[in-house]
């Protein structure tokens, strides 16, 4: 008789862990202590590894070009100008150039520093292309910029001067160029400013000394009438011609200061001020008014108007003549650069840190790595998946 027919066999799961290890307990997380025990078994070979690297690092930092630190530092100071009483100017004359208004002037200094046109002197005053070795001029512009920096105190307006070289007399030497053209810089645009407002001044002076001229020829032509008599003429035309030649003074002071500031500037904001005040008072004053022809008071009132107006702008001048001849920079030097003894770069400890660092991490990686793969072949569930994957790989039976 044939055996019988057995039943197909049929897949039975029982209880497991996530593997599907029979009744084994799940895996149990030891936390830093997996991590510790492992580097601490293999604490001499990455001692080992921590020496090498700094070794490694030490010498990597040998093979760096040597640079050398020199730093020039000056103080930032607001500058009295000699007609401050005259033309008040709180801000150095950049700040009008460059419209900034109420810009720090630290920030203005800095970004004189930073401009093309001092870049192009400090270039031309070294002949940086050919100390460099540069292939063009804009090449050496860049490495002027990579190598030069300019710290800032805006509390205290100190601004530092930072240049890198290779030779240390160079890195020195233009540290202290650069104070010398900034300083050469502010004072061209101090006395062209100066000069303009002289110039401008100048011709409103022949103007108003034609004007004088006239209303004094018109004043010896007239005669006292009935309307000078019932009034105190001199005093009250002196008043009247007094605000009025204020007000055309500083009409002009305002178109000369237009002329070299923003109209955000604090200059012209204050110019402004006076100028609305004196024509709120000019507006209030009265005279008795005579408009015959010959009238006495209208005539001496004309006279004495232009006058005070000569007299002002004449105050105008002999100010911008003295600003054009003073010789104030908005600052003072602090230190001047002097040649470093010992190079700022390479750091040889820094480097030898990293190394050390960079090589101890890599060996602590490689050593938990291969931790963890110690632990996967103790798992039955990770050899049964790797029987798996090995059975289909081709050149398999």
């Amino acid at each position: 008789m044939n055996a019988p027919d057995r039943a197909p066999a049929q897949w039975v799961e029982l209880p497991g862990d996530a593997h599907g290890s029979l009744g084994a307990p799940a895996p149990v997380s030891l936390g830093l202590l997996e991590l510790w025990l492992p580097l601490a078994a293999r604490r001499w070979w990455l001692l080992s590894a921590m020496v090498l690297g700094a070794v490694l690092g030490f010498g990597a930092s040998m093979l760096q070009p040597v640079h050398f630190n020199a730093v020039a530092s000056f103080v930032v100071q607001p500058v009295m100008r000699p007609s401050q009483g005259v033309a008040p100017g709180g801000l150095p004359a950049l700040a009008g150039l460059l419209g900034a208004g109420g810009t720090s002037p630290v920030d203005l200094h800095v970004t004189v520093l930073r401009s093309q046109t001092m870049a192009d002197r400090i270039t031309d005053r070294f002949d940086l292309q050919q100390t460099w070795g540069a292939r063009s001029r804009i090449e050496a512009q860049q490495h002027l910029a990579r190598r030069v920096s300019f710290g800032t105190g805006r509390r205290d307006g100190m601004v530092q001067i930072s240049m890198l070289d290779a030779s240390p007399q160079l890195a020195a030497a233009i540290a202290n160029q650069y104070v010398v053209e900034l300083r050469s810089m502010l004072r061209g645009f101090a006395l062209e400013e100066a000069r303009e407002r002289r110039l401008f001044y100048d011709a409103q002076m022949v103007r108003a000394r034609q004007a004088l001229a006239t209303a004094q020829r018109g004043l010896q032509q007239s005669g006292f009438d009935r309307a000078a008599l019932r009034t105190q003429p001199s005093a009250a035309a002196d008043r009247f011609a007094r605000l009025s030649a204020d007000v055309a003074a500083t009409e002009l002071r305002l178109t000369a200061t237009r002329r070299v500031r923003s109209d955000a500037s604090p200059e012209v904001k204050q110019v402004l001020t006076e100028l609305a005040a004196l024509q709120q008072q000019l507006a209030g004053l009265r005279l008795p008014r005579d408009d015959d022809e010959g009238a006495y008071v209208g005539r001496l009132r004309e006279f004495r108007y232009a006058e005070a107006l000569v007299e002002s702008i004449g105050r105008q001048v002999e100010a911008a003549r003295v600003d054009e001849a003073a010789d104030a920079v908005p600052f003072q030097v602090l230190d001047q650069a002097r040649p470093p003894e010992w190079p700022n770069l390479p750091r040889p400890l820094l480097w030898a840190a990293a190394g050390a660092a960079g090589v101890a991490g890599l060996a602590a990686a490689g050593i938990l790595a291969r931790h963890r793969r110690a632990l996967a072949r103790l798992d039955p569930a990770w050899q049964q998946r790797l029987a798996q994957v090995q059975s289909v790989l081709p050149g398999r039976p």
